[in-house]
């Protein structure tokens, strides 16, 4: 549902009328009302409006996955799976931890008890003395155990945050796969099955690897699954475009400002003034490379355009996006590359396809 019915108002607030049993009023109706009657509301509504004099009788709880909420939740699986030593050590000194809180607070108590429950001078109160000496001694022993508890912690928290790039760069993948739905509603990906190639990851053969190079490995074993998983639900029409829209989330660092707007259309040309394109390069192609230019004009200076020599096999070749001039290629990244096909749309697809596979390896 999208919002709490006026309705149900005299339910939630339990205006209850008693007669020999409590009955409530919804509407025109008289209904017998149990004592262990309880009333949940659910909707697909990340944020749902909820008037105010309906949220201070409805207890909101947002059960939506989160990307700090979900790292944390595949950290706790690495960990249990990688180094399930360092999981039950963390639980026990968290055990530990919260049984001596409750002893010092257990400990104050006492104190403040014994303090107002003792007569006469309390500095000739031998028992006293002997009992707050004896409790400020345990008092301090307690502080020190949660001391040197905080420490080991401490400890545990460095080993397992060895862990947390791969935590991290699942829940990225996650959350990419998540937003194919904005293309397709066909496109959902629940959570459960997320996890469950998360676990198979898990489970790959482990080699006598250091931890970094064991994390690179899960991490190419998570993406491959994955990719793979999610191609085999798509239309063959939208796998390229997954292909695409997969290097843009998980590898955000290969692009720089604007050079993805400017490939998806969301930068397009305005009236532009009349540009002088060199006469090897189609008319047609004047107004996207006339964005080219004015977006990126570092970057259309370093094709060296002009120079039609340089260009001639990338024009004439059939798989021009193979042919780009290696003194170029080794100036511009591997993104601009594919926007050089603003000259020969025609091989746009196939350029597409050779930087989504060199980008994911």
């Amino acid at each position: 549902m999208d919002g709490v019915e006026p309705v149900l108002y005299p339910l939630l607030r339990k205006d209850l009328i008693a007669q020999p049993r409590y009955v409530v009023q919804i509407g025109d109706k008289v209904i017998d009302y149990n004592e262990d009657f309880r009333l949940f509301l659910a909707t697909r509504n990340p944020s749902p409006f909820i008037p105010p004099d309906a949220a201070s009788v409805v207890t909101e709880v947002n059960f939506t996955t989160t990307r700090a909420g979900l790292r944390g939740q595949l950290l706790a699986l690495t960990i249990q799976h990688e180094k399930p030593e360092l999981e039950t050590e963390k639980t026990r000194l968290l055990q530990q931890e919260e049984d001596k809180k409750i002893q010092l607070a257990q400990l104050e108590e006492s104190l403040l008890e014994t303090l107002a429950t003792a007569q006469g001078n309390i500095l000739e109160n031998r028992e006293l003395i002997d009992s707050l000496n004896q409790t400020k001694a345990s008092s301090a022993l307690i502080q020190e155990s949660l001391v040197e508890s905080h420490r080991l912690q401490a400890s545990l928290d460095q080993e397992r945050d060895a862990y947390l790039p791969f935590a991290e760069s699942a829940s990225k993948m996650y959350f990419v796969i998540t937003d194919l739905s904005k293309i397709n509603n066909m496109y959902c990906f629940s959570l459960a099955s997320f996890l469950r190639l998360f676990q198979r990851a898990l489970q790959s053969k482990k080699e006598d690897l250091n931890t970094e190079a064991r994390i690179s490995a899960l991490e190419n074993n998570l993406k491959i699954m994955v990719y793979e998983y999610v191609c085999r639900s798509l239309f063959k029409a939208d796998q390229l475009m997954f292909a695409m829209h997969f290097v843009k989330g998980m590898y955000s660092e290969l692009f720089q400002e604007n050079e993805w707007e400017v490939l998806i259309g969301s930068i397009v040309g305005e009236m532009f003034k009349k540009e002088e394109f060199p006469s090897w390069i189609d008319q047609e192609r004047h107004a996207a490379l006339a964005i080219l230019k004015t977006t990126f004009p570092t970057l259309y200076q370093t094709l060296c355009l002009s120079d039609s020599d340089l260009w001639l096999s990338f024009m004439q070749s059939s798989q021009c996006e193979q042919e780009i001039p290696s003194s170029i290629t080794r100036k511009i990244s591997l993104f601009q590359q594919l926007l050089v096909q603003a000259i020969r749309p025609d091989r746009l697809q196939s350029a597409m396809t050779t930087f989504a596979s060199q980008a994911l390896g």
